[in-house]
This record gives structure tokens, sequence and C-alpha cells, in this order.
């Protein structure tokens, strides 16, 4: 199986922090579920990421999350123009500090929704900002990473690319029997 640009991925911070955040998730989430503490998006098959790191910029997802749980999702829309759209809506964000006053906001949804100017964005913020520029998704702002693998495991027009450990290569992923999968319809 091959990434493509925009294909988006969720992953788990074992830290102290991620096990915070999905403990927020799991009180605010309908089904008492979060497995995911961050989120990222994928920018072209060799794996670079774009993501909320210590400063908002891009890794290689196969070198970051090796032996750690990952979900990568992909829209059956995305395509090279919907790609662009969605970049120039967070392409400012790149080099910006972490915007960790969002994750207090994150503690009352309605707080993290309304009060965005759309300058800033945690991890999961940034791939719905790009989703939304896109026009794949309606929101952005209050959007947590559970959100995000809910969205890619459940809605209509995502399909699940791959879930389990990271390979440690890109060569190490093409090798993965490419599912039977379907997008959601």
């Amino acid at each position: 199986m091959r990434l493509q640009p925009g294909d988006v991925f969720c992953t788990i911070n074992p830290m102290w922090l991620g096990r915070a955040i999905c403990a927020v998730e799991r009180f605010n989430d309908l089904d008492n579920s979060a497995a995911y503490s961050h989120a990222g998006i994928i920018l072209g098959s060799l794996a670079t990421t774009f993501e909320a790191l210590w400063r908002n910029g891009r890794q290689e997802l196969f070198k970051a999350y090796q032996g750690k749980r990952i979900l990568i999702g992909r829209h059956r829309d995305m395509d090279p123009e919907r790609f662009r759209a969605g970049w120039d809506e967070i392409a400012h964000m790149e080099g910006q500090w972490y915007a960790g006053h969002r994750l207090f906001l994150m503690l009352i949804p309605p707080l993290a929704k309304y009060l965005a100017t759309g300058k800033f964005a945690v991890c999961s913020e940034i791939v719905a900002k790009f989703l939304k520029g896109a026009g794949i998704m309606g929101y952005w702002s209050g959007v947590t990473p559970d959100h995000i693998a809910d969205t890619i495991h459940t809605h209509k027009g995502w399909m699940v690319v791959y879930e389990g450990i990271c390979p440690s290569t890109n060569e190490d992923f093409d090798k993965i029997p490419t599912p039977i999968a379907q997008f959601h319809i």
C-alpha cells in the first residue's frame, strides 16, 4: 500500500501529556474510548509528515513513530487540487511554536470550539483545518485526535489505509499486503 498526499494519521504519545489528552478525550467522547493522542498529515509517498511538534513542522513518519501504534486514513475525494487547497489553509503555521494554550481550552470543548482565531491550532486541529480547506471536513476548532480517528473509522468517504504497529521504513510499509478496504459509504 502506498501513502498518498493528504492521507492523515493518528498515533499514541505514551508520555504523561499523551495519557492526559486521552483521558480528556474519553471524558468528552460519546463512545467513552480514546486510543490516539496525536495526529498529523502525510505530505506524500515518501512519508514526510506535517504536524504540531514543539514547532509545527515536518518529519519522517516511519522514523518518528517506528514501533508505535498508528492509524492512517484516506478520504476518497482527496486529490492534488484538494491537497493544495488544504495546504494553503495551514502553510502559515509551519515553524510556529506549539499552541499549548489551546490544550487548556480542550478541557471544556465549547471553549476550544468557539475561542479560536485560526492562527494557532494543536495537532488534530491542524489536520482538521487542512481537511476543511480541502473541502472534506466542515469545521476544525476543538477537534481532537480521537475525533480524527473516529472520523477515519466511521464517516462516509473514509478508508483505513493501515492500523497497527508502525514499521521502520517506507519499504517495510510497502510490503504490507494491501487490505481489501473500501471507503465507508
